[in-house]
């Protein structure tokens, strides 16, 4: 078993209120916790399985850190009151009594299971990154039955998908029988498609560069070969990985396939970019590029005016304010693509947690790490301070 410095990911598969067996399930639950030394937790608040967790978590004196997928109300409706509303006050007080709350996205649920796969990426990501700061060892703990029914009709949801995601890591799961827990949940009516659109989880990569205003009509042919021009091998250098690529002035948008591409992509170009002619410096201010990273569900689809491939959503709207906070030269995550560039275990980086910023155009405040190569001064992540527990 780990040491007293694990950190615990969690699920559970979702049951009704007022089972037999949740008394016996419960103290299965309290023994594997007290084995494990655990002292912090990061999961969601579905009916049964992980109430239950984050309820002994919270009795031992530990941490919850709440991870929902998207807004409360749907949430509570889609996989709280599912089993039955006397779940309600137990999740409440778990929430209240969380040390943190983190949304995956802030917006409402459009039936896509991805919005559950991303929120579970997010919650393995944080639970990775905390242990890594105590230098111990993330554990997922499920309480999972092999032979029961998943109710995701995709396979992307749900308890199977969860440890197997977790496995597929690498990484340790405990995992602690339900017994017969009554699983016969009463879901909502199901919300219609939302149009044709297909959805998909992606790196977001926004840039822009700073001086560009203030370049005259004499200098816009050399920013554009020597600033746009090696942006533009830079992407080409990565192949496929970048999905899907577009530009409009000093800007860029790019949709990249994994993290660790998009990483290394940002450095990239940032390093391409660190000996600009003497012509694209303003006298008097500073100029080059600042690049913002995200990780999220967005839409796939086609432009209906250019008739082109096109990516949006508010994740893709959420990145383009990120760049507008990073200072020149740099690089700057949210904590969700630091979880999830921690979950894909490439050692070549260095995250340092730069604190939560207020976002332009009024997107909030979120936690942001500044990102750059192993070899630059390394400053240790710190603890998660996302959105605070609300007390109400």
């Amino acid at each position: 078993m780990a040491g007293p410095s694990a950190v615990v990911v969690y699920s559970g598969h979702m049951f009704e209120a007022g089972c037999a067996e949740e008394t016996a399930l419960a103290a299965r639950v309290a023994e594997t916790l007290a084995a494990l030394g655990a002292m912090e937790a990061f999961g969601p608040l579905a009916c049964g399985g992980d109430i239950l967790i984050a309820e002994a978590m919270i009795r031992k004196g530990g941490k919850v850190h709440v991870v929902l997928p998207f807004a409360e109300d749907d949430f509570l409706a889609q996989s709280v009151r599912c089993g039955g509303d006397e779940w309600l006050p137990r999740y409440r007080q778990c929430r209240d009594a969380a040390a943190s709350l983190h949304f995956a996205t802030p917006g409402a649920y459009v039936n896509d299971d991805n919005q559950f796969a991303y929120a579970t990426r997010l919650a393995m990501g944080l639970a990775a990154l905390r242990a890594r700061e105590l230098d111990g060892e993330a554990v997922q703990v499920a309480i999972f039955d092999e032979t029961a029914r998943s109710y995701s009709e995709t396979g992307l949801a749900g308890t199977r998908a969860d440890t197997g995601a977790w496995q597929k890591l690498g990484k340790r799961t405990v995992t602690i029988q339900p017994g017969p827990v009554g699983r016969n949940l009463r879901f909502p009516p199901r919300l219609p498609p939302v149009y044709d659109a297909q959805r998909a989880i992606r790196s977001i990569l926004f840039a822009d560069y700073k001086g560009f205003s203030a370049l005259g009509e004499r200098e816009l042919p050399l920013f554009m070969r020597e600033v746009m021009g090696r942006v533009g091998q830079v992407l080409d250098d990565f192949g496929e990985h970048v999905e899907f690529r577009n530009t409009w002035g000093d800007a860029l948008y790019a949709i990249i396939d994994q993290p660790t591409v998009a990483a290394r992509v940002a450095l990239s170009l940032q390093d391409r970019l660190a000996d600009l002619p003497l012509g694209l410096i303003p006298e008097k201010g500073e100029a080059g590029m600042r690049i913002g990273l995200h990780f999220g569900p967005i839409y796939k689809g086609t432009d209906r005016v250019t008739r082109a491939a096109l990516w949006y959503g508010g994740e893709v709207n959420r990145t383009a304010r990120i760049e507008p906070v990073t200072p020149v030269g740099g690089v700057y995550c949210t904590e969700t693509f630091a979880s999830a560039l921690e979950l894909e275990g490439d050692d070549g980086f260095c995250l340092s947690s730069v604190g939560e910023k207020q976002l332009p155009k009024g997107f909030g405040s979120v936690q942001l790490y500044r990102l750059a190569a192993m070899s630059a001064p390394s400053v240790p992540v710190g603890p998660s301070h996302s959105i605070a527990a609300p007390n109400s």
